[in-house]
């Protein structure tokens, strides 16, 4: 008898739990979009609580969309940054099914820029993994004169000759100054993002201003 109490005690601590977590989960998002509203008031931009994938156009050109499933684009914000096409949203999406299903989550800068085409290119902090993979022939641009970067970085893409060429010193110092940053990029369409990382309110302005350090860099 008082193990049955206990179990059903049990139960209903944990069902207790999980409702108060999902009313948790639901407020704080609440909360977040209401801020990033604001966010995008200040900077003159629009703003959306939600936006279909199409809304940015040739997302599968990019690894950062090109894998996982249940994809959602949240408190999407958009604008003019110096001129240039922008906006700052969170991404969702989901990998893995049932006990190893895992939720990835980041904040996401997009420039659109009317400037000469870049090389599709990506670029993330390497891990463990990805030097492993090298060693067994997988693509890693190195630069021998910047070995901080080289050993910091995995960047990858198929131009590898114009990819160099872009990547000049003052790029890649300003990365190194940087840690952590991934951008995925091609021809007139930028993406900045820190994996697994969604922007706190107040940080949203600086890494669009990064975004355009980045890209301003990159075009010259």
């Amino acid at each position: 008898m008082w193990t049955v109490l206990i179990i059903l005690i049990a139960w209903i601590v944990l069902i207790g739990l999980a409702v108060f977590l999902i009313i948790y989960n639901k407020r704080k998002e609440k909360e977040r979009t209401q801020a990033l509203q604001q966010v995008a008031g200040k900077l003159g931009w629009s703003f959306a609580p939600t936006a279909p994938l199409n809304m940015i156009a040739g997302l599968d050109r990019f690894p950062l969309f090109d894998h996982g499933h249940s994809k959602q684009i949240k408190n999407f914000m958009y604008g003019d940054a110096q001129g240039i096409k922008a906006a700052a949203f969170d991404y969702i999406y989901v990998t893995g099914s049932g006990k190893s299903q895992q939720t990835h989550y980041q904040t996401v800068v997009y420039l659109e820029h009317n400037g000469s085409s870049l090389p599709f290119f990506y670029l993330r902090p390497e891990k463990f993994i990805d030097k492993m993979m090298s060693a067994f022939g997988s693509q890693d641009i190195d630069f021998g004169q910047r070995p901080d970067f080289s050993k910091e970085y995995i960047l990858r893409g198929q131009d590898e000759p114009s990819i160099r060429g872009i990547f000049d010193d003052r790029v890649l110092a300003f990365f190194e100054t940087y840690p952590a940053t991934c951008v995925d990029a091609g021809a007139n369409q930028f993406f900045l993002y820190r994996a697994g990382y969604r922007f706190r309110q107040d940080e949203v302005e600086g890494y669009v201003g990064l975004g355009l350090q980045a890209l301003n860099l990159l075009r010259t």
